[in-house]
C-alpha cells in the first residue's frame, strides 16, 4: 500500500510533511518546480508557469470518432445492387394479367381476348459527390492518425454513404431536382393512387396517428403486402421506433428461474424478428430513417449557398378554415399553434421565417392556410419545409418548431392540399416530430439500387500545394413494385 511516507523527504530529523515543519521550510516549498494544470503550449512567453513548460503533452495516439460509422448505414448495407449502363435506367412492369372477368366457356366455344397490360417506367441516375483538399505541409508532419490523406478518403467516403442512406428513404426529385427518387417517394408517386387523400388513406399507409409501433401494426402492414401479392420479409425504422416496439413487452415478459440469464443478472430484452402469420420478419433500425430535427425560430441557414427565407403573406400568413371533409385535426391537437417555414435547395435550409407571432387557433375538423412567398435569391428555392410549435404555444421564443412536410416550390404556386394558390393546407396529415416505417419484399424483384459506377476516388489537377480529390457515386434506387411495400407513418418518439 502506497503511504503519504512514501513521499516524505527528510530534513535534518524532521519530515517536510510532518507536524513540526518550520516556516522557512514551506517558503521553500513554494518555490519548488510544479507541474501545474496547464499544457506546454499553454505556457508560450510565461514567466510564471514553473515546471510547466518542461512537460511533454501526452495525447492518445487513437483517433476518438464521436460521430456515425458505416455500420449505422442499414439500408444501404441491405439493398439489393445491380450495375446501371445508362443515366436513364428504364423497366417493365406487368401490371395485370388481363381483367378479371369471364373465364368459362361453353363447349367448342372461342374464350373471349383478354391482353395483359405492361407500363414502362424509368429512373434518372443521380451524381453524389464530395471534394476533398489536404495541403502539403500537413502530409508531412506527424499526425495521430497516420496517413491524413487515407483519413480524408475515408471521410469522405462515409460523408458520401450517410447522404446515400438517407437519401434511399427520403429523397425526392421534385422537392430537390439533383436527388434520385427515395423508396418513399416512389411509394407515393405512382398511377395506383390519383391523389394525395387516395394515397394518404389507402391500404398501403397505415396512420398511427401518434402512438408507438404494435405488433397489430405490423401484422397489418404484412397483410397489405399480402394483399397486394407480395411477400414481405424486412421492415426498417428508425432506432428509437424499435426501441418503443420492444418495451411494449416488458410488462408481460415472462422471467425463467434458474437460467444463465436470470443468474447473471441479464435483463431487457431484444426483438430480433417478427412472426407474423405469413412468415417471420427481420427488424432493421437505421439512424438516417430519423425525422428531421427541431428548430428554433432564430436558427440561421445551414449553408451559405442556401436560399432566402420565405416572405409571409402581409395580410393574412395564416387563416383558420372551420371545416374541412378530409381533415385529420381531433379534438386532443386542437389548439393554438404557431407556424414557421424554411426555403430548401441542394445546398441546404434557410433561416425560418415565422408567419405569424401570434398562435393561431385551430378546431377539430377544420384546417389551418399557410400563405407565404418565394423570396427571389441568389440560390433558388426549390422546395419548403413546414415547421409547427407545440401545442399551446405562446410567444415565438418560447417556442420549439418541429418539422410536418415539405412542398414543392409547384405544390406552392398551384395551392397545397385544396388551399388555393400561393397558400398551403395543414389537415393535420403529418404529425409534427414524428418518425415512420415500412415493410416491404425485399429482393430484386421489388427493390433495387443500379449504379453507374460504384464508389471511387477521382484525383483532381495540383495548382497550388494541396492534394485534391473527388469521391463520387452515380446511381439511383428502384422500387419496381410499389404496392409490395407498406408505410407506417406518424409514429411517436417515445
Amino acid at each position: 500500500m502506497v503511504q503519504l511516507a512514501d513521499y516524505q523527504v527528510n530534513m535534518g530529523q524532521e519530515a517536510v510533511f510532518g507536524s513540526q515543519t518550520s516556516i522557512e521550510e514551506l517558503d521553500n516549498l513554494n518555490k519548488a518546480l510544479s507541474a501545474e494544470e496547464i499544457t506546454g503550449r499553454d505556457t508560450t512567453n510565461l514567466t510564471t508557469a514553473s515546471g510547466a513548460p518542461l512537460k511533454v503533452e501526452s495525447l492518445e495516439k487513437t483517433l476518438k470518432v464521436l460521430t456515425y460509422s458505416s455500420e449505422d448505414m442499414t439500408i444501404w448495407k441491405n439493398i439489393p445492387q445491380s450495375p446501371a449502363y445508362n443515366t436513364v435506367e428504364e423497366y417493365n412492369q406487368l401490371t395485370s394479367y388481363g381483367a378479371d372477368q369471364g373465364g368459362f366457356n361453353n363447349e367448342g366455344e372461342l374464350p373471349v381476348e383478354d391482353d395483359s397490360t405492361y407500363v414502362r417506367r424509368a429512373q434518372l441516375v443521380k451524381f453524389l459527390g464530395v471534394t476533398k483538399s489536404v495541403t502539403h505541409p500537413m502530409q508531412l508532419v506527424n499526425t495521430m492518425v497516420g496517413n491524413i490523406v487515407e483519413r480524408e478518403i475515408k471521410n469522405g467516403t462515409l460523408w458520401i454513404l450517410r447522404k446515400l442512406d438517407r437519401a434511399l428513404y427520403y429523397g425526392d426529385s421534385t422537392m430537390i431536382p439533383q436527388e434520385f427518387n427515395g423508396l418513399l417517394s416512389q411509394h407515393a408517386q405512382n398511377d395506383a393512387f390519383s391523389s394525395l387523400n387516395g394515397y394518404m388513406t389507402s391500404n398501403s399507409v397505415i396512420d398511427l396517428r401518434g402512438a408507438t409501433l404494435a405488433e397489430s401494426n405490423i401484422e397489418d402492414a404484412v397483410n397489405s403486402v399480402i394483399e397486394n401479392y407480395g411477400r414481405p420479409t424486412q421492415l426498417y425504422a428508425p432506432p428509437r421506433v424499435l426501441s418503443d416496439f420492444v418495451k411494449n413487452f416488458y410488462g408481460n415478459k415472462f422471467i425463467q428461474p434458474n437460467t444463465p440469464a436470470l443468474t447473471d443478472g441479464v435483463m431487457g430484452q431484444r426483438v430480433r424478428t417478427f412472426a407474423s402469420q405469413f412468415g417471420d420478419l427481420g427488424l432493421n433500425f437505421d439512424l438516417f430513417f430519423n425525422t428531421y430535427p427541431t428548430r428554433a425560430y432564430n436558427s440561421p441557414a445551414t449553408n451559405s449557398c442556401s436560399p432566402a427565407a420565405p416572405t409571409p403573406d402581409g395580410v393574412t400568413p395564416i387563416a383558420a378554415v372551420a371545416s374541412d371533409a378530409q381533415s385529420l385535426w381531433s379534438s386532443s391537437d386542437a389548439g393554438n399553434y404557431i407556424y414557421a417555414v424554411s426555403a430548401m435547395n441542394r445546398y441546404g435550409e434557410s433561416a425560418l421565417a415565422v408567419l405569424s407571432g401570434t398562435p393561431t387557433a385551430v378546431v377539430a375538423g377544420g384546417a389551418l392556410d399557410l400563405k407565404f412567398t418565394n423570396t427571389p435569391s441568389t440560390y433558388a428555392a426549390t422546395c419548403f419545409r413546414i415547421y409547427r410549435s407545440q401545442k399551446g404555444a405562446t410567444t415565438t421564443a418560447s417556442s420549439t418548431f418541429s418539422y410536418c412536410f415539405t412542398i414543392s416550390l409547384s405544390n406552392l404556386q398551384a395551392g397545397y392540399d385544396g388551399a388555393a394558390v400561393s397558400t398551403v393546407r395543414d389537415k393535420d396529415r403529418w404529425l409534427p416530430n414524428a418518425n415512420q416505417a415500412f415493410v416491404a419484399q425485399w429482393d430484386t424483384d421489388v427493390v433495387e439500387y443500379k449504379q453507374l459506377a460504384p464508389l471511387m476516388k477521382m484525383d483532381l489537377a495540383i495548382v497550388s500545394p494541396a492534394y485534391r480529390f473527388m469521391v463520387l457515386m452515380y446511381g439511383t434506387p428502384f422500387l419496381y413494385a410499389p404496392l409490395k411495400m407498406t408505410r407506417i407513418i406518424n409514429i411517436a418518439q417515445g
